[in-house]
């Protein structure tokens, strides 16, 4: 427990001592033994006032979907065939330039006038694709030669190369689905595996897998680092609730159902899980009301009450 943690329990703990409207269950009868830790009180009595102070958040345990996922790491890249590299169709003299860098552009959208060598006629230099201007190689009153005038980039939709090392390259498949993150695990697009690389790269220490990634809100960016979470299955599952609800306390798995006068210990067995959600094999009955959201309270309100009560 951190020291901002640390701060929240103990003010709790003086709310408590000073209110009096919460406190575990058992205080002057406790010792003897009991089903819920050898003489240690089982239950929190709090008010729904207290527990809204204290931001105690709830949620109903049941059935689900348990999402059985696999790290990757990446980097976002152009797709080759929506990069247009626009050349004049005659030599000549460049006498107007309407597109600028890093301005987007239509598709037949004009981005120059070129007069050409041989005829003196003058033509419209136009975009063969919509998309942005990322390179832009044309000043008026330079002659015109063999390299791109412009190079537009349609960004619409990305590639997103990740790296599959040994561990994992039994379970990524074509077609899978991949939630794409980026720097600050902030959300920045999904898409689906498209191809596995069929050469090792990094010393044969993994292949890449390639993910088309729709990008109509322009949150993924080519040259951008990302990490992604690939979902390998999806299993239902008969009762699945948070892992946040899970605590340890005297070598076993509990969790705190919300009751009628507060929030009781409920020793647990657990399943499959994941980062965020785990089974529940034994323990608690599907339609629970158990917290999700400073459960450590609870936790640390029983450990205080038993360790005040040993002899």
């Amino acid at each position: 427990m951190n020291a901002f943690h640390s701060s929240i329990v103990s003010a709790l703990f003086l709310l408590l001592a000073g209110a009096g409207s919460a406190h575990a269950s058992g205080d002057h009868d406790h010792g003897h033994g009991d089903d819920h830790g050898g003489g240690h009180a089982d239950q929190v009595e709090m008010s729904a006032d207290m527990a809204d102070r204290m931001q105690v958040k709830t949620a109903i345990a049941g059935p689900g979907q348990l999402r059985i996922t696999r790290e990757l790491t990446g980097r976002v890249h152009t797709d080759p065939a929506r990069v247009s590299r626009v050349r004049p169709r005659y030599a000549g003299l460049i006498q107007s330039v309407s597109a600028q860098p890093w301005t987007r552009v239509t598709a037949n959208q004009v981005l120059a006038r070129v007069q050409s060598n041989d005829s003196l006629q003058s033509y419209d230099l136009r975009a063969p694709i919509g998309g942005w201007v990322v390179t832009r190689n044309a000043q008026v009153g330079e002659v015109t030669g063999s390299e791109p005038l412009f190079v537009i980039a349609d960004l619409s939709e990305l590639w997103v190369e990740f790296d599959v090392f040994d561990h994992d390259l039994d379970v990524v498949r074509v077609g899978q689905t991949v939630d794409i993150f980026g720097l600050h695990d902030n959300p920045v697009g999904q898409g689906v595996v498209d191809q596995l690389s069929p050469l090792a790269i990094h010393a044969a220490q993994s292949v890449r897998a390639r993910v088309i990634a729709p990008n109509p809100d322009g949150a993924l960016r080519p040259g951008q680092y990302v990490h992604g979470e690939l979902l390998v299955e999806a299993q239902p599952v008969d009762l699945l609730i948070p892992r946040s609800a899970v605590q340890r306390r005297e070598g076993r798995s509990v969790v705190f159902e919300q009751v009628d006068d507060g929030y009781a210990q409920r020793p647990v067995e657990l399943g499959r899980g994941n980062a965020e959600s785990v089974e529940v094999l034994s323990g608690l009955e599907p339609g629970a009301r158990v917290v999700v959201g400073n459960s450590y309270l609870m936790k640390a309100d029983l450990d205080k009450s038993g360790a005040s009560h040993q002899h």
